[in-house]
Order: structure tokens, then C-alpha cells, then sequence
């Protein structure tokens, strides 16, 4: 199954380490002094900071989560290596950042005791794809038409290697020609020479060939019988240019990936070559079209009878024989690639035949090596073949006695009775066919179509979305990915391998070995309709459960498609195909990028995964990790009371915090950036950040694209914050003009403009900075925020503080001392203000203790505030990102409420999706987005560490003019539950009690 899975999006998590980065030159390991040195250079460019080496913090030299993202694409780039997005959770200062860097670049030994030796030095990325989709298995034995596993388990192979198999595993016949070489001794590799066997075999092959092929040309593989075809027609026509289909396969070097017709595959590698064309499979029109209009350009047109990887594309009959006339007149080369539909998988011993066609050139291979050694034979006509290509091509290992021998006994299991096995597969694959159309018929919302001919089949699946709302079975489906989990319900539960093909996602391909008996044929489908009864249910957790557990599920319902289902689909989202996105009634759309939280989020949207334990939920949220590409989760229209619309989607991206968090920051942005092509192909104008999407961006700053205006959410996620601190205090009856608030990260770019907020409502303000500055660092920074508050409250014309604030406070002692705005006036006043403990400036986080109100806003990945700190009944309200209280207090300490902003109201109560909050509301960073989309305001906003009251305020101006208000409490993510609040409540009177 390797091939068709890891080529499904190539969307697993890199490895942390050393990758193939773009780079100006060699890679080489950096040491610490060459880090350093570069760390100097980059911190003077970047903050204007003049470091010279000596151990310094990272605070200190202007790196934060919102500037470290940019430190770590400029790193990756630099040093070659894939660094995780949490890579600074683990380093605080310039030394142990030189160390991991250095560490980082070599070799990992991690984790060999415990991965297998394939994952371990052959290809660790698609073992782990592997795993992802719960096919990992490895099969220690195998015998027919059955693998067997590490505990013996057999497995009915209905995939035989793509067709490379096709006399099931081990075939006697087969055996005994590689004894017969054995015993007679018949040298292996023996060039230049007279070589027998391969004289043997090429003579058979031109027996059984279409008439008109005179010679052949021995390879190792299908991919290499490609390249030889397309040298042999460049000089056979003196032309250059080659012919081929969308959607088509014909192997994975460069000149035959460049022919195969899926850009996905060739642009990773600077291809296609020059001189590769593609035009649509099964249209003769567009040939004859093509080739006219560039007489006398092309040499070859290389095609497939059947496509096998572009999902078991059967053309228009007569479009095969119509192709060989149009080349003829044209005088192009026809290759056709027969190294999948070759020697009897389509039930003749070459599926050209049914058409009679006589190509130039014949490609061979899986097949003729007889599921034990790899061959591939080029067939061609004395036309097309030249002595300079004869004696300018060769192989060392091509036309070995080996593999001649195994290939000869091939043809002979295939010619055997006349031809009797080639009767077995047109009789069985017929009726297999049959039976399958009748699942077709039974299943008619899940099978749209059965193709292919003999042992050569395809079920294409397809799911309309708005039958499966909510639902990621559904999603799979409309991506075009539902097939690989079909097949893991079908390896895992029944024992069946199947795979999807290589260029279709949506199609399984049906591909046993030759020699398939009918039992073991209506094993197979009786497997495949009791997995489509399971599927048919919607019922994702169900169906994953006995995926994971690899048990059949109990009696499963298949419900109908209620109206109340219906409903709730007309939020779901369609592809862009089925939806316009650029009606003039859409002039204010919007994008939300979002993303699972934690595996709770999953069932939250899905809600049939609530069947699931807390470990198969888990596993269910790794084997999603990064498995689809963007996609929409929902759409919804919310109307302001202005008078004006908004249109938006809420795009997901499938990985958890943690999961988005471990990618190297390449792959994060990357991921990113692919959520707002979809927005903007949708007709956005502007995207907002939901969750971690803004802190690995570097709040935005990384993903900045000319045409399409971006914003984090944090200027209303701020503002929502504040007020949701009002609504607390006012719920539990508390004065702000009595409190002490503290702001943890005061000197960021939240927490300042947090600070000066928070000075207008309470009697005390501690200005808590990060500790991993120096002293004079700290204070420095922490002053200038203090004179930010003073100037608040005394030239901004602001709003009346509360009275008893820090704000009231600095008026009153302004009036009696008649201070200016000169920076010598402003710190008299923050002097007297620190001497009255009105204002704290402290880098010491034990200061929190003083506080029964905190605000985090902290910059730096890691600062988890102890929770020791917090005194009885504290209201903390949480918005750094990473958190900075961890989710463990909510059990731990109930006496505290950790809010992290508001849920907001949105006028109308439109539903925007099941992302854990109730119907008619969002979190106050989707509503940021809504806001300006509502507005109008396509640009940029609230980006990088750019933050200022006066957008806080203009937020708050827009929410009350469009109808937003505070709706509810949020705390980790998800509307506080009442029972959380009512505990709280209940433990702070308490203490209300005992302080009186």
C-alpha cells in the first residue's frame, strides 16, 4: 500500500532534524561560535539590539512567541534543519539556544529501541503515515493470495502489489524456475555477451505481442521502461516534445514523472521537464486537436489502456484505436504503457488487444517478474528502433538470467491450457464486477460508480456533505480522501487489503492476483458490504472505534437523512465548486482560519465521537493530524442592525494545538498559508487567526499576502477580555476600586495596552515583567509602560475612570501638582505613584500573591504561572498564547476562575458551527474578523506585536454600532460551564466571609 499512501497529500508531520531546505549552498553543521555570531547579526538587523555574544536571555535580546516564529523560518533557513514551532518552550537564554541549535542539526537516535528497523533507516515519514491510517503492519510470511502478520493473522491481498503479484505469493512455478537457474548454473549477469535467456524471453514476448513489435529492450521497472521509450522515440523522430494525460502515471523518475499528469508529484523536484504537454485522458478530439496545431512538435504520445493510478479510468471504447489512427497520420510515436493492464489483468494478455491496436512502442513490467523479481520489457517496432539507441543505451542489471528466467516462467503460467487463466479472469472478474454493481445498487450514496475490466476493478466512493453534516467521514468524502479509510476499516476489521489508487483518493482499487478463486472474491465483497453498512450510518466514532479496536461494531442503524439533519448541513460548508464565491451580495466576505484545540474539538464538530474513551479520541485526533488539506468547516452570514452583510467561512486545519505547535515553522506557515488560498479562492477579503494560527505566524506577520488583508484578533479579544473582567467583578459583587490587579507580561504588546486599561478600573496595578531580563532591561521597559498609563489617564481624553482607580488617582495628583506631559513630570508622578503602592513595577512573579485580579498576557513560550500564586478567590483572565495557566487548575484549584476572554453575542444568533460554543455566538477573535469584514476594513489589523488602545477602543466602537455584546465567559478555550462558575462563586464567598 506504500504507493498509493504516501503520495495522500504528503501532509504527515517532518521529522524534527535534518531536511531538504532550500538553501544558497552545501549544508554543513554549525557550530555554537557560528550561531552566535549569526544570533549578533540577526538581533542588530531585526530589534536594533547591540549584543556582543556574551550569555545573554532571549527576552533580553527582543525575542517573544510573536518574534521568535520569524527567528525560526530565518533559522530552518539558515542552518537546513526543520525546527519545531515549540522549539523556544525549552531554551530561555542565548547559550542554550547555540547548544539545541547545534544538537538540533545532528542525527536523532531518538526513539530506535522502540521504532522499527524500516521506520528507523528507510523512510521514517511514511511509516509514520502508515501508523496514522492504522495500516502499519509488517508481514512476516505470505503464501497465495494471503499475507500474514507478526501473530499470525492472515489477510486476504486484494491490492497483489499494484498487479506485481500476480500468481498470489511464492508460486511454485515461479520457485522452480529460479531452482532450475540454480541447478544448471547459468551465469546471472554476464554483459557484454550473447545473453540466452534474454534471448529467449524477448523472442516470446514478440510472439505474444500485437503485430508489428520486432524488438525489446530490457529494464528493471515500469518507471525505466518509460525512459527508454521516450529516447527511443526522441531520436526515432528527431523531434523532442512529449505527449501525455492529466491524471496519468507512468512512474517516479524525472523523465517519467514529467509524462505523469499530476503536478502535485513533480513540482516538489523542479519538474516537469521541458518539452511535456498534457491533454485530457479518453478525448481523441483533443488530440487530433493538439497534434495538428503543433505539426511536426511532438515526438510521442505515451497513454495507458486503462489509467490504473488516475482511479481505474476506463476511456470512451474506440478511443484507444482512434488515438493509434490520429499518430499515425501525424507521424507520432504510440507508447502505450502497459506496465499495469499488461499480461492478463484486464483479462487479455495485453488490453490494447481489444481494440486491435498496434502501437510503436509496448511497456511492461509488475506483472512479468512474476510477483518474485522486478523486469520491465520495452517492445517496439523496427521503425522506431536505431542502432544509436541500441548501442547508446544500457544496463548493468537489465536482461539478467534471473530475472529472464522468472519472466519466461510467467508467460508460461499465462499461455498455460491455452490460455486458461486469462478465461479464469475475463469469467471471475466479470462476475466480480456483477457483484459489485450490486453493492452499487445497495449503496447508492457511497458508490457512485464500479470501473475497470477483468482483475482490474475501481469503486469510486462519494458522500454529498450536506447527508453527512458535521461529520468527518463527510468531509473525507467531499476531499476526495475517503478511500484510505475504507481501506484501514477493511485491513483492520475484516482482514481484507485493499488501497486507493495513486492519483484518486476517492476511488479503492479491487486488484487481487490472477489466480483469485471466486471464494476468495465474494470474501472480498462480502467484506466490502458489511464496511460500506458500517460507513452508511454516518457514524464516524462507530466506525473509527472498530478501526481501532479491529473488531466488527455491533448492530448498526442507517438512519435516514432527517430535516433537522438538513438544517443543520445548510451551515456546512460546500467545495468551492458547488458554491459561488464571488456573488456581489459576498462583497464583505470573510475567512476564519481555525483548528481543533485539543481531541475534544474533534467530537465537539463531530459528535458521534463521543463514543470514543479519551484514548481513542486521542488516537483519533493523531491519525487526523495533518491528514486533509484546508478545509471548510462551515459558512455562516451574519447581518449587522447597520444594515450591512457579512458572508464568511470557517476553514479548519487538522491539527490540535499541540500537533500545529511540532511542526517545523516551514511546515506550520506553509499549512497556513494554504487555509487562506481557500479563503481568498472563496472570495474573502480578509482572514482572521483563530487559536494557535496566530502564534505560530508571528501574530500574523509570516503570512502577510499582498490582495487579502489579515488580523490575529487580538484588539477585540483584548477588549472582550476587559469586559468580560467587568462582568465578573460585577456577577461576584466585587469594587474594582478596591482591587489589586496584576498584569503578568506588562511590557508586551498586550499586556501594556491591558495594563492601561486595567489602571482606569483598579485601586492597584502591578506591572509584572519578564524575569529573563536584566534588571535595568526590565525596569526600563516596565517605565515606559507606567508612562504609558500616566499619559492615559491625562491626554488621551479618555473616558472617565472608576473612581478610586490608578487612573483617578493620577488626575487627582495631577490637579494638585499641575504636571505637563515632559517625561521628568510623568516619572515625578510614577515615583509617587510607586511610594503609594498604586502602581507595582516588579520583574518578581511573586508579587502575584497581592493580587485578587490578574491578567496574563505573556510573550514567551513556557511562562506557566504557578498556580501556588494565585491567593483564594483570585479572577485571572488568560490571554497569552501559549497559556500561561495550565488547564490543571481547573480541578486543582477551584477557589480561582481563570477566564481567557469573552464569548460574544452576534446579532441575529446565527450559527456559525460546532466549535464548542453555543448557537448565535463566537469568541471574540472570529468576531474581530467579522467586525471589519462587517465594516468593510480590509486591511490589515491587529498583526505582530502591533497593538494600541485606540484599535482596542475602535473595536469596542464597532461591536456596539454592529450589535455584539458579551455573551458568556470563556475559560481553556470553551464557554465556562456553569457548574465550574457556581463552585467558583460558592468558594469565594467563602472567603468573602472570612476576610469580614
Amino acid at each position: 500500500m506504500s504507493e498509493a499512501i504516501s503520495e495522500v497529500g504528503n501532509r504527515g508531520r517532518p521529522q524534527v532534524g535534518l531536511i531538504q531546505t532550500k538553501t544558497d549552498g552545501p549544508v554543513s553543521i554549525k557550530t555554537e561560535q557560528e550561531i552566535t555570531a549569526w544570533l549578533i547579526a540577526y538581533t542588530q538587523a531585526h530589534f536594533n539590539i547591540a549584543w556582543d555574544g556574551t550569555p545573554a536571555s532571549l527576552a533580553d535580546l527582543g525575542i517573544d512567541s510573536l518574534s521568535g516564529a520569524e527567528l525560526l523560518g530565518a533559522l530552518e533557513h539558515w542552518l537546513a534543519v526543520s525546527i519545531p514551532v515549540e522549539f523556544l518552550d525549552r531554551v530561555t537564554d542565548s547559550t542554550g539556544l547555540g547548544a539545541a541549535l547545534v544538537a538540533l542539526q545532528q542525527p536523532s537516535k531518538a526513539g530506535l529501541a522502540t521504532a522499527s528497523v524500516f521506520e528507523t533507516f528507510v523512510n521514517p515519514f511514511l511509516a509514520r503515515k502508515l501508523e496514522q491510517i492504522r495500516i502499519d503492519r509488517s508481514f512476516v510470511r505470505a503464501k497465495g493470495a494471503f499475507l500474514y502478520d507478526e501473530d499470525g493473522e492472515a489477510y486476504l491481498d486484494f491490492l497483489a502489489q499494484y498487479g506485481a503479484v500476480p500468481f498470489g505469493h511464492h508460486p511454485e512455478e515461479i520457485w522452480s524456475a529460479v531452482d532450475a537457474l540454480r541447478a544448471d548454473a547459468e551465469p546471472v549477469f554476464a554483459q557484454p555477451s550473447l545473453l540466452v535467456s534474454a534471448g529467449r524471453l524477448a523472442q516470446r514476448l514478440i510472439e505474444l505481442a500485437p503485430p508489428g513489435l520486432r524488438y525489446v529492450t530490457f529494464t528493471n521497472s515500469g518507471a525505466e521502461s518509460v525512459e527508454a521509450a521516450l529516447k527511443m522515440a526522441r531520436h526515432a523522430t528527431g523531434r523532442t516534445r512529449i505527449l501525455s494525460t492529466k491524471n496519468a502515471f507512468h512512474g517516479k523518475t524525472f523523465g517519467a514523472l514529467s509524462a505523469t499528469g499530476k503536478p502535485d508529484y513533480q513540482s516538489h523536484f523542479g519538474l516537469p521537464l521541458a518539452g511535456f504537454d498534457h491533454i485530457e485522458y479518453g478525448d481523441a478530439t483533443a488530440l487530433e486537436s493538439r497534434i495538428a496545431s503543433h505539426a511536426g512538435v511532438y515526438a510521442a504520445f505515451i497513454v495507458e489502456p486503462i489509467q490504473g493510478e488516475g482511479g481505474v479510468h476506463v476511456p470512451p471504447k474506440g478511443y484507444l484505436s482512434a488515438v493509434e489512427a490520429i499518430c499515425r497520420r501525424h507521424g507520432v510515436v504510440l507508447i502505450v504503457d502497459e506496465v499495469q493492464t499488461g499480461l492478463g489483468r484486464t483479462g487479455a494478455m495485453f488490453a490494447c488487444e481489444y481494440e486491435g491496436v498496434r502501437p510503436d512502442i509496448l511497456l511492461l513490467s509488475k506483472a512479468l517478474g512474476g510477483g518474485v523479481v522486478p523486469v520491465g520489457a520495452v517492445l517496439s517496432t523496427q521503425a522506431v528502433y536505431s542502432e544509436k539507441f541500441a548501442l547508446k543505451h544500457s544496463s548493468t542489471f537489465a536482461g539478467n538470467a534471473l530475472a529472464s528466467r522468472v519472466a519466461l516462467a510467467t508467460l508460461d503460467r499465462l499461455t498455460r491450457n491455452d490460455g486458461e487463466l486469462l478465461r479464469h479472469v475475463q469469467v471471475e472478474g466479470a462476475r466480480l464486477k456483477q457483484r459489485l454493481e450490486a453493492m452499487r445498487a445497495r449503496f447508492p450514496h457511497l458508490v457512485s460508480e464500479i470501473r475497470g475490466q477483468g482483475f482490474m476493478l475501481g469503486i469510486r466512493l462519494c458522500a454529498d456533505r450536506a447527508r453527512w453534516p458535521e461529520n468527518f467521514l463527510g468531509i473525507a468524502a467531499q476531499e476526495g480522501e475517503l478511500a484510505q479509510f475504507v481501506a484501514s476499516y477493511l485491513l483492520n476489521v475484516e482482514r481484507v487489503r485493499f488501497a486507493p489508487t495513486l492519483n484518486r483518493g476517492d476511488v479503492l482499487r479491487v486488484q487481487p492476483p490472477l489466480t483469485a478463486t471466486r471464494e476468495h472474491c465474494d470474501r472480498a465483497v462480502d467484506a466490502l458490504e458489511r464496511a460500506l453498512g458500517v460507513l452508511a450510518a454516518r457514524d464516524t466514532g462507530t466506525f473509527f472505534r472498530a478501526l481501532l479496536r479491529r473488531e466488527a461494531p455491533g448492530h448498526v442503524e442507517i438512519p435516514n437523512v432527517s430535516s433537522a439533519a438538513e438544517a443543520i448541513s445548510s451551515v456546512a460548508s460546500h467545495s468551492p465548486s458547488h458554491q459561488s464565491a464571488g456573488a456581489a451580495s459576498d462583497e464583505h466576505r470573510f475567512g476564519f482560519l481555525i483548528h481543533p484545540l485539543d481531541a475534544q474539538s474533534y467530537a465537539d464538530y463531530d459528535r458521534s465521537l463521543n463514543v470514543l474513551n479519551a484514548h481513542e479520541l486521542a488516537e483519533f485526533a493523531m491519525s487526523m493530524d495533518g491528514l486533509i488539506d484546508p478545509v471548510i468547516g462551515s459558512s455562516a452570514l451574519i447581518e449587522s442592525p447597520a444594515g450591512t452583510k457579512a458572508r464568511g467561512d470557517f476553514i479548519m486545519i487538522s491539527h490540535t494545538a499541540a500537533q500545529l505547535r511540532q511542526l517545523s515553522q516551514h511546515e506550520a506557515i506553509a499549512v497556513l498559508a494554504k487555509g487562506i488560498r481557500l479563503a481568498r479562492e472563496r472570495g474573502a477579503r480578509i482572514v482572521g487567526l483563530g487559536a494557535y494560527t496566530s502564534v505560530v505566524s508571528g501574530g500574523g506577520a509570516q503570512l502577510l499576502t499582498p490582495g487579502i488583508a489579515l488580523t490575529s484578533g487580538n484588539s477585540y479579544t483584548v477588549a472582550a477580555g476587559v469586559e468580560a473582567l467587568d462582568d465578573v467583578m460585577r456577577r461576584t459583587g466585587r469594587p474594582w476600586g478596591t482591587s489589586a490587579a496584576a498584569v503578568i507580561g506588562a511590557a508586551g504588546a498586550i499586556g501594556s495596552c491591558m495594563a492601561v486599561l486595567l489602571s482606569r478600573r483598579a485601586a492597584r496595578v502591578l506591572l509584572i515583567g519578564n524575569p529573563a531580563h536584566a534588571r535595568e532591561t526590565g525596569r526600563a521597559r516596565l517605565l515606559a509602560v507606567a508612562r504609558m498609563i500616566v499619559k492615559g489617564a491625562l491626554f488621551a481624553g479618555e473616558e472617565a475612570p472608576f473612581p478610586g482607580s490608578v487612573a483617578a488617582q493620577i488626575r487627582h495628583a495631577a490637579g494638585r501638582a499641575d504636571v505637563t506631559a515632559r517625561v521628568s513630570d510623568v516619572d515625578d508622578l510614577i515615583v509617587q505613584l510607586e511610594a503609594n503602592c498604586a502602581l507595582v513595577l516588579t520583574g518578581d512573579i511573586r508579587t502575584l500573591r497581592e493580587a485578587d485580579v490578574a491578567l496574563a498576557a505573556t510573550s514567551f513560550p513556557g511562562d506557566v504561572i504557578d498556580e501556588t500564586l494565585l491567593q483564594p478567590g483570585t479572577i485571572v483572565c488568560d490571554i497569552s498564547r501559549p497559556r500561561s495557566i495550565p488547564a490543571s487548575i481547573v480541578k486543582a484549584r477551584p477557589d480561582v476562575l481563570v477566564i481567557d476572554g469573552g464569548v460574544i453575542a452576534l446579532p441575529g444568533s446565527p450559527r456559525i458551527g460546532p466549535y464548542g460554543i453555543a448557537p448565535g455566538t463566537a469568541f471574540a477573535c472570529m468576531a474581530e474578523t467579522m467586525l471589519l469584514a462587517l465594516e468593510g476594513r480590509f486591511e490589515n489589523v491587529s498583526i505582530g506585536n502591533t497593538l494600541d488602545v485606540q484599535e482596542i477602543a475602535r473595536q469596542q466602537q464597532l461591536a456596539r454600532k454592529h450589535g455584539f455584546t458579551l455573551a458568556g465567559l470563556q475559560s481553556f478555550g470553551r464557554p465556562l460551564a456553569e457548574a465550574h462558575w457556581q463552585r467558583f462563586i460558592d468558594l469565594a464567598s467563602h472567603r468573602t466571609v472570612q476576610l469580614a
